[in-house]
């Protein structure tokens, strides 16, 4: 099980923890800084390989799904938590704060 996906877990399942918190930074080709971010609120399920996502709730049924290979860092209550060794940090918290 890598890392991402087991702290992801235990936020989601801990009840002390609130998973609407958590912010995930991760690779996506073509969007600004090959970066993109999405709310906790957003992830629907958590699967062995890859996390489940809802974007737009207008569209029916629409889920993408992301490997956890592809997370670049996790924040929790506005702290980062995870980071990917191999992160250029500094481009995704610029690309954070657009």
């Amino acid at each position: 099980m890598r890392t991402t996906h087991r702290m992801l877990l235990r936020i989601w399942h801990d009840p002390d923890c609130d998973f609407s918190l958590v912010k995930i930074g991760y690779l996506n080709r073509g969007a600004v800084d090959n970066c993109s971010i999405i709310q906790g609120t957003e992830v629907t399920r958590l699967e062995n390989r890859f996390m489940i996502i809802k974007k737009d709730e207008t569209l029916l049924d629409e889920e993408t799904y992301i490997p956890y290979h592809r997370i670049r860092w996790i924040e929790y209550d506005r702290k980062k938590i995870w980071v990917n060794p191999t992160t250029n940090t500094e481009s995704l918290q610029e690309n954070q704060t657009k």
